[in-house]
């Protein structure tokens, strides 16, 4: 064998032993790849097993969580039913069902934000997968690829403060949260309670504020264009605001609409009509455009619910709340004012409020002339000096006392001394421009508003009584016993509110009905309607029917003076039925009043300025303004056109069996001057031996009171002006005063004038006036106004006592407590009013 022959034998033999090795070999390679391969695939599952268990350790579980509780707007209502505003704080929305919200809001929702959300389980991976790249390549939070149900969960599970704070834990809780949620909901259930929470800009939460607030209709009203710009304003709310960039919005909206033809939504022909279509929007429209005439009457609603239940409740609690407004009254009584006064020209302000006595239902309030410029409400908040129409509570315990109209007075100045330590040592009451009428009767008393009279009539009936009274009839503001209080020197003054629900007593025949402005509130919970409130009539029984027929009388025998004898119009004749009444107006024209009713309706009118006490003098050509004219004007005005529907009712006479107390009172015979003369000199021979003063305590227990502010009065006769005399308190001289709290009553005052009645004795047995105390110490009320229809006396000016803001003498007033107060600094002396 050669060479050659052997090489190749050769390596024909190791290619053989070659080809016998591989195959063990690569069956080892592929045993040992799979052994790896299965270990790896273990491990891997395994740790995959360990993160995921870790991982659901920390995610949440739904049934720890709670939804919060959503923020839902009330709504109030009229007498009528008809709406007349939405309260609501920092989210306007009203929950309503699926089924009353227009299928196309749902469809155009669906379309762009989650087209998927009928075919997923609350995760959208397709979604979440897409969201991950573009997250990654901009390394951040750029997408999130949440679902509809994520969202609702962001917005009911999530913490206010948290939810916009990008995080992929709360990402991760979201999702949790939701695949959760979808095992207990419906997808009916969820897309309702998405479209009641989600924002869409101006403050609008949920598709039916959103669809009031952009459109003013309801959401199942929305045509298939609305819907689809409310939908595609969900996503940046700033961005696509239609009231700020309405190319944008549009823009936006014909998104959604090709969204919404892709997904078959809607058809071709459905597409091109909304694409065609303008926004028409109702111009930024984030609330209600209701009467600005309201306002007055929906800030004392507001004011009372928000003290009942308060700010939460009233403006989150998605209350239906149901008021006592007569929108027909109201408007009546704010054009009533306004064609008798115009503050924009300088004319003084006006409030008025309404009541239905039988039931206590305030039907119309005027509480200023602006509420958006002024918000203080003088119909509620406006406590001011009533003058002589204070008188009428007076009245009316003489009635109860079974005091006589016949009975009879002296009409004539008196002079009451004060304490020793008092600013001014006498109370000096006199009628306008000292007129002294003589005897005469309660009646003409009243209907001559006749200050000395009524002085003497209250404290011979009892001044704590009197205040009583007026408390029982409906003022709540406080009073104090003093004799100024029987002419409305009040400590605070009282309000409109008070005065029109006191007088309502009286056309109730007697019986008082709790004033109130809310009939009805309830609230929505899981469908079911809940009542909060249910007004409950409260009544009291402060005057017999034939007791208030007696005061009816009187006040009808005020308005129904023939303008002859006082230039006071004739109100029953004018109205063609019954009416009743009594002006008031304070010194220096500072506060005039009507206060009037039929048995229907009871009125009270009260014109001034709010922020000071200023006196109504030169407007418009009249020298100055009292009860009889500006307040009259408007309570006629209005109450011609509410009692218009109104059948005409006659007041109940008194009953022929009312016994009733004619005795004149405080009116001296020949016979009992005799007997006086007979006292006096027994009394002298008396203090002669014991040199020691009357005590004036005894004499006069009703001014025992601490800080008590006596008044002075200059007289006034019906139609004229009931005038408020200020003099100088501590506040101006820096001397001490009695009417300071918490004063020391002196032990030995100013011994009482002789012949003075005194309380708690008979008055028949006393004369009816003191006699004039010093001539200095007597104010003169020059300020006091005549009888309407007549003039001052030639060179006789009315005060100017409150004008410019100063006090008698120059001095500087003491600061009112807000707008429209009528109170007093609180150490300012109060020296009483005079009426009309």
């Amino acid at each position: 064998m050669g060479y050659d022959s052997f090489m190749r034998a050769n390596r024909r033999r190791r290619k053989r032993r070659q080809g016998s090795k591989f195959w063990p070999r690569a069956r080892a390679v592929f045993l040992t790849f799979g052994a790896v391969v299965l270990l790896g695939t273990t491990v891997a599952f395994a740790s995959a097993a360990y993160a995921y268990n870790q991982a659901a350790q920390g995610l949440p579980e739904l049934d720890t969580y709670s939804s919060s509780e959503l923020a839902e707007t009330s709504t109030v209502y009229d007498a009528n039913g008809e709406v007349v505003d939405e309260l609501y704080a920092s989210q306007n929305r009203f929950v309503v069902p699926g089924d009353e919200m227009d299928g196309s809001i749902k469809d155009a929702v669906v379309a762009i934000e989650d087209h998927r959300f009928y075919e997923h389980r609350g995760l959208d991976f397709e979604s979440i997968g897409r969201a991950m790249r573009q997250n990654i390549q901009n390394l951040s939070i750029q997408e999130g690829g949440s679902t509809i149900t994520q969202q609702l969960i962001k917005n009911t599970f999530i913490d206010e403060e948290i939810r916009s704070i990008p995080s992929f834990q709360r990402k991760a809780n979201e999702a949790a949260l939701a695949w959760q949620y979808e095992e207990e909901h419906s997808k009916e259930e969820i897309l309702e309670q998405y479209l009641n929470t989600v924002y869409f800009g101006a403050n609008a939460y949920g598709a039916e504020a959103a669809a009031r607030t952009y459109f003013d209709k309801p959401a199942d009203e929305l045509d298939i264009g609305e819907s689809a710009m409310l939908a595609g304003i969900i996503n940046l709310p700033g961005t696509y605001d239609p009231f700020v960039d309405p190319e944008s919005a549009q823009a936006r909206r014909d998104v959604v609409l090709d969204r919404m033809l892709q997904y078959g939504h809607i058809t071709e022909e459905e597409h091109a009509g909304a694409v065609g279509s303008d926004l028409d929007v109702s111009g930024g429209r984030t609330g209600p455009e209701y009467d600005e005439d309201n306002q007055y009457f929906l800030d004392a609603v507001r004011r009372d619910l928000a003290r009942q239940y308060g700010d939460e409740m009233l403006y989150e609690g998605g209350l239906e709340i149901h008021t006592t407004l007569d929108p027909e009254m109201q408007d009546e009584a704010s054009e009533s004012v306004e064609s008798v006064v115009n503050t924009g020209e300088g004319d003084p302000s006006a409030s008025l409020v309404s009541i239905e006595p039988s039931t206590g239902a305030v039907k119309a309030m005027v509480g200023g002339s602006d509420f958006q410029e002024v918000q203080f409400n003088l119909a509620t908040q406006g406590q001011r000096q009533p003058g002589s129409a204070f008188k009428t509570f007076v009245l009316a315990e003489a009635a109860r006392q079974g005091i006589s109209l016949e009975s009879e007075y002296v009409s004539e100045d008196l002079t009451i001394p004060l304490p020793e330590e008092s600013d001014q040592p006498f109370y000096t009451v006199q009628n306008y421009n000292q007129i002294e009428r003589g005897q005469i009767t309660l009646q003409e008393a009243i209907e001559g508003s006749d200050n000395t009279v009524f002085v003497q009539l209250a404290m011979d009936l009892g001044m704590e009584n009197v205040v009583e009274m007026a408390e029982s009839m409906g003022v709540e503001s406080e009073l104090d016993p003093f004799p100024s209080t029987a002419l409305g020197g009040l400590a605070e003054g009282v309000t409109p509110f008070e005065m029109a629900s006191a007088y309502a007593t009286l056309a109730n025949e007697g019986l008082r009905m709790e004033p109130y402005l809310i009939d009805r509130v309830t609230r929505e919970d899981d469908g079911e309607e809940i009542t909060v409130e249910d007004h409950s009539f409260e009544e009291e029984r402060v005057l017999s029917e034939d007791e208030a027929a007696v005061v009816n009388e009187a006040l009808q025998g005020v308005v129904e003076e023939d303008e002859g004898s006082s230039g006071f119009p004739d109100l029953s004749a004018e109205f063609g039925r019954p009416a009743a009444g009594k002006t008031g107006t304070t010194e220096a024209f500072v506060d005039a009043w009507f206060v009037g009713y039929i048995p229907q309706l009871a009125t009270s009118v009260w014109v001034g300025y709010p922020e000071e006490r200023r006196s109504m003098v030169n407007i418009r050509g009249q020298e100055e303004i009292n009860g009889s004219d500006f307040p009259l004007d408007i309570w006629s005005a209005f109450m011609l056109q509410a009692m218009e529907d109104m059948p005409a009712q006659e007041f109940d006479e008194p009953s022929p069996d009312l016994e009733l107390d004619d005795t004149r009172l405080g009116v001296k015979t020949e016979e009992d001057a005799e007997e006086e003369d007979d006292a006096e000199d027994e009394d002298e021979e008396e203090e002669a031996e014991e040199q020691t003063p009357p005590d004036f305590e005894s004499l006069f227990p009703q001014f025992q009171q601490p800080g008590e502010s006596e008044a002075s009065a200059a007289d006034d006769s019906e139609g004229a002006g009931d005038d408020l005399q200020e003099q100088p308190g501590p506040a101006q001289t820096g001397q001490p005063s009695a009417a300071q709290p918490g004063s020391p009553q002196p032990s030995q005052p100013s011994a009482p004038q002789p012949g003075f009645p005194q309380p708690g004795q008979s008055s028949s047995s006393q004369p009816g006036a003191a006699q004039p105390g010093p001539q200095q110490a007597q104010p003169q009320g020059p300020g006091a106004s005549p009888p309407s229809g007549q003039q001052p006396q030639a060179g006789q000016q009315p005060s100017q006592q409150g004008q410019q803001g100063t006090q008698p003498g120059g001095q500087a007033p003491a600061a009112q407590t807000g707008p429209g107060s009528g109170s007093f600094g609180p150490q300012e002396f109060i020296q009483g009013t005079a009426d009309d």
